[in-house]
């Protein structure tokens, strides 16, 4: 794969050396170290070396306040150079930049989200060293290999309502050991929503709480015990946060509320904008740190002033509330308050922000589609027999950005296989 100065540029503008505590993964080194003055130079990696996730190359052991080259590319030649062995294709060399009095040099970065999955990179720094054979010193390669998104699985069917006598009334999936998904049984209410929770090292994250109390806090809270004591985690927080702030995604918050270790955002737009720190809404997109594991956060309004989508890293899901899922896609106010248009500019976004970043599953909150293309079970319903799965795709997404800018500025209802948008007026 072409490695292209565009994408090395974007992987390796330095910022500024700051403090990088993490485990060294994805990251081999390659040998192939030229001698210099203080010996042979040494390259590490730390970080995860996905879209978007923080990064840290670090050279020690090199001359100190010496003019240094960064040699980066896609393959491994290995070909002979001033007395050593240059390892990376030398498509893109960066500098020269400079060690500093101990012989280093530290960036820390975020992994370019243009990188495609899989893509290997090869680096190599070369200083210029009066000890070394030709004037230069070469550090070992070093190969940062990529991970995939974690994997996960979905049930082979969510309880649907259709057997009230043996449903419980929340329904726990594990999509993998650090991300559950839980759904709200259509027996309690016929909204049938779906819950978020993700996990990190020091917080998780559970996006929206449902229509009601439904023992939705010991659910929750015994999905985080188990997980703290796989970890040997003690301390830890729970934020409870939503996709928007109709009543059956906010129903559960009074259990949360004033809690120990419990955070429950507002509902309102400004409670939004405070507690994720967004300046410029709807434009922003918030990194939202959970320990180890970044989320980032969309202003996605149109369905409903405050709604946001949730793009989980770790996992490449994005999480789109009430804005995209198998079922109607309600525009409330659609010309009486522009939300057709404040919708569709969302969309856009959407798309936008996904068009340079890994999609594997676009989840929504609800199922109101049947498994019959473009047929929907009647509004209210609280048995859903022969129902569309819960996940989506990216196709879905554009598929929905497409159309909502080719139905131009008058709210109409326009039905697909997967979704029917449903404007209000």
């Amino acid at each position: 794969m072409k490695l292209t100065p565009a994408l090395a540029a974007a992987a390796l503008l330095a910022l500024p050396a700051v403090a990088f505590d993490v485990d060294a993964t994805d990251w081999l080194e390659l040998g192939g170290e030229l001698s210099g003055v203080a010996g042979a130079p040494r390259l590490a990696g730390w970080g995860d070396p996905l879209a978007g996730s923080m990064v840290k190359l670090e050279l020690r052991d090199a001359a100190p306040l010496a003019p240094a080259f960064l040699v980066l590319g896609a393959t491994q030649v290995d070909l002979p150079l001033l007395g050593g062995v240059l390892l990376p294709d030398p498509g893109i060399v960066l500098g020269p930049l400079a060690t500093d009095a101990a012989g280093m040099v530290e960036h820390a970065m975020a992994w370019p989200v243009t990188a495609p999955t899989g893509l290997d990179l090869y680096f190599q720094y070369w200083v210029l060293d009066a000890a070394g054979p030709q004037g230069f010193a070469a550090s070992n390669g070093l190969l940062a290999t990529p991970g995939a998104p974690a994997t996960g699985s979905f049930p082979a069917t969510w309880q649907n309502g259709t057997d009230c006598a043996s449903e419980v009334p929340i329904q726990v999936h594990a999509y993998n050991q650090d991300t559950y998904i839980l759904r709200q049984s259509l027996c309690t209410s016929y909204e049938g929503p779906f819950l978020h929770l993700l996990l990190g090292q020091e917080k998780a994250l559970l996006i929206d709480s449902g229509d009601g109390a439904v023992g939705l806090g010991g659910t929750v809270g015994a999905i985080i015990d188990g997980w703290k004591a796989s970890q040997g985690i003690t301390s830890y927080e729970l934020v409870v946060a939503h996709t928007h702030s109709h009543g059956d995604h906010t129903g559960g918050d009074g259990i949360f509320a004033g809690q120990p270790n419990a955070t429950v955002v507002g509902l309102s737009k400004a409670n939004v904008e405070a507690h994720f720190g967004f300046t410029n809404w709807p434009l922003d997109i918030v990194e939202y740190d959970l320990g180890g594991r970044i989320v980032d956060v969309l202003p996605i309004p149109g369905h409903q002033d405050a709604h946001l989508a949730f793009y989980d890293r770790s996992s490449a899901n994005l999480i789109t509330g009430d804005s995209l899922y198998p079922g109607r896609l309600y525009v409330f106010n659609a010309a009486l308050d522009g939300n057709w248009a404040i919708f569709a500019a969302s969309m856009q976004r959407l798309v936008d922000f996904v068009a340079l970043r890994d999609v594997r599953w676009v989840l929504g909150t609800h199922i109101e589609m049947t498994a019959v293309a473009g047929v929907d079970h009647p509004f209210g319903s609280t048995k859903h027999p022969n129902e569309h799965v819960l996940e989506l795709e990216r196709k879905h997404l554009v598929e929905l950005n497409n159309a909502m800018q080719s139905l131009g500025p008058t709210p109409v209802i326009d039905i697909h296989d997967d979704f029917i948008i449903f404007p209000i007026q």
